[in-house]
């Protein structure tokens, strides 16, 4: 771990977290106005979009799953190396999945932060009060708001991105797709902000560090940019 810990992208991730984490913490009424954007009233938007994409996420991993799988096992009965799929980068995929979505997001935040919705909070006409993020409380026993399982599901797209393609315009498209799924789940009065941005760091540390120790070889993480500190204590070492 500690190798990945000394990558110049590495640390503008975790620092990107960090920052993100602390004025979320600091200003929480920052997941409210932005909650109140897509509030009537009354209620918050519901319609067939909404529905599409709540339906459609249990697909999106299957079909992203199965279609890897699929070429991977192309790949290697028609010798060829579309994409270099392999079943290194099937299990890559796997484990960002049940990591990052499943253990983290939704066993380890969603079942133990106890966080209403933001259409059960009595801002919203509910009947539960409003906490902030980060902060653990008893207003929600299971499959509480933070943090979003959907956005996670939707940020798996960043995995796909890293083991398919690595170039801009597929993080690019990754992001676009985290990010409709995250503004699904927040018109709908789903989740708060907070909740997507968290689900998106994680999804992408996990990503990031299961890519650097299972796919990348030792020769591409030699190759990785570091900070200049890192590389005169690595010229030290030597």
């Amino acid at each position: 771990m500690m190798g990945y810990l000394k990558l110049r992208r590495s640390q503008l991730i975790l620092a990107s977290f960090l920052v993100f984490s602390l004025i979320l913490a600091a200003f929480p009424g920052i997941d409210l106005s932005i909650s109140k954007l897509f509030f009537d009233g009354k209620s918050f938007q519901h319609n067939q979009v909404h529905d599409f994409l709540h339906g459609s996420m249990g697909v999106f991993l299957v079909a992203s799953i199965g279609s890897v799988l699929a070429l991977c096992i192309f790949n290697r009965f028609a010798n060829q190396r579309v994409c270099n799929v392999c079943m290194k980068r099937v299990l890559y995929l796997f484990l960002v999945l049940v990591i990052g979505a499943g253990l983290i997001v939704n066993v380890l935040l969603k079942d133990n932060f106890g966080r209403a919705r933001p259409r059960d909070v009595t801002q919203f006409g509910g009947l539960m009060h409003f906490t902030p993020p980060f902060v653990m409380s008893n207003e929600c026993n299971r499959n509480c708001s933070f943090a979003s399982g959907e956005a996670a599901g939707g940020f798996f797209s960043l995995a796909l991105a890293l083991a398919l393609s690595r170039r801009r315009r597929a993080y690019v498209a990754a992001l676009a797709v985290g990010a409709v799924f995250s503004w699904s789940r927040i018109s709908q009065g789903a989740h708060f902000f907070s909740d997507t941005v968290v689900s998106f760091f994680v999804m992408l540390i996990v990503a990031d560090v299961l890519y650097y120790y299972l796919v990348m070889t030792h020769t591409e993480r030699a190759d990785l940019p570091v900070p200049a500190l890192a590389l005169q204590a690595r010229s030290r070492a030597l």
